[in-house]
C-alpha cells in the first residue's frame, strides 16, 4: 500500500513540472524582437528632403538681395516720377496765373495805345494857350497813367528803345531812317512801345531802324 501511494505521488510531481504555465507562456509570446533596419532606412528619404542641398541658402539669399535692390530702385524711379509731375502742375499752375491774363492785356493795349496818342497830338505852345485844352489832355493823360497802374500791379511793364540796339526778339521794324548823327542799327523812331508781361513779350515795340547809307 505504501509502495502504491508513492508511485502516485511520483507520478503527480512529473505531470506537475511538466506543465507549462500560462503566465510564462504569455511571457514568451509578447517578449517578440523586431529589427529596426527597415525603419532607420525608410527614414533617410525625409531627412533627405527637409534637409537643404550644399549652398541652396546662399542662393536663396543673394536672389533675395537682387530682388530687393531691384524693387528698391523702383521705388526710387516711382518716386522721381511723382515728383517731376508735382513740379510740372506747380510751374503750370504758377504760370496759369502769371500769364492767364496775357490774352486780355493785349486787347487794352489798342485803348492806351489811342490815349497816348492822344497826348502826343496837340503841341505844347497850344496847350499852354488855351487852358481848357489843357485841362482835357491833362485828364487824358492821368487816364493813361491809371490804365498802366492797374496794368503794372498785374505784371505788365511798357518799354521804349529810343536809341537802343535793334533786337528782333523785342523790336518790330516799320521802316529805315538814314541819319548820319545816330548809331548804325539803332531804334531812331518809336512808333508804338512795347509791352512785357513778367518778362515775356506781348507786344514787340513799333520802331524806324536807323541805316546808314555808305557815301557814294
Amino acid at each position: 500500500m505504501n509502495s502504491l501511494n508513492l508511485i502516485r505521488r511520483s507520478f503527480v510531481s512529473i505531470r506537475t513540472s511538466n506543465v507549462i504555465k500560462p503566465s510564462s507562456f504569455g511571457l514568451m509570446r509578447n517578449n517578440r524582437f523586431y529589427s529596426t533596419e527597415n525603419n532607420q532606412e525608410a527614414a533617410k528619404p525625409e531627412e533627405n528632403e527637409n534637409k537643404p542641398a550644399p549652398g541652396s541658402l546662399e542662393e536663396t539669399i543673394e536672389k533675395l538681395k537682387e530682388e530687393l535692390e531691384e524693387t528698391k530702385k523702383q521705388l526710387l524711379y516711382t518716386a522721381a516720377d511723382r515728383e517731376n509731375v508735382r513740379r510740372f502742375a506747380k510751374e503750370d499752375n504758377e504760370k496759369a496765373k502769371k500769364f492767364g491774363i496775357q490774352s486780355f492785356t493785349k486787347e487794352l493795349l489798342e485803348v492806351v495805345d489811342q490815349l497816348e496818342m492822344a497826348t502826343n497830338l496837340f503841341p505844347k505852345e497850344k496847350l499852354e494857350a488855351n487852358k481848357e485844352l489843357k485841362d482835357l489832355h491833362e485828364g487824358v493823360k492821368m487816364t493813361e497813367q491809371l490804365f498802366l497802374k492797374i496794368m503794372g500791379n498785374q505784371g505788365l511793364q511798357r518799354f521804349n528803345p529810343i536809341g537802343e540796339k535793334f533786337d528782333f526778339n523785342s523790336h518790330h521794324a516799320i521802316y529805315e531812317i538814314n541819319d548820319p548823327t545816330k548809331e548804325n542799327n539803332t531804334v531812331g523812331h518809336v512808333v508804338k512801345q512795347g509791352y512785357k508781361l513778367h518778362d515775356r513779350l506781348v507786344r514787340p515795340a513799333m520802331v524806324g531802324v536807323n541805316k546808314i547809307k555808305p557815301q557814294q
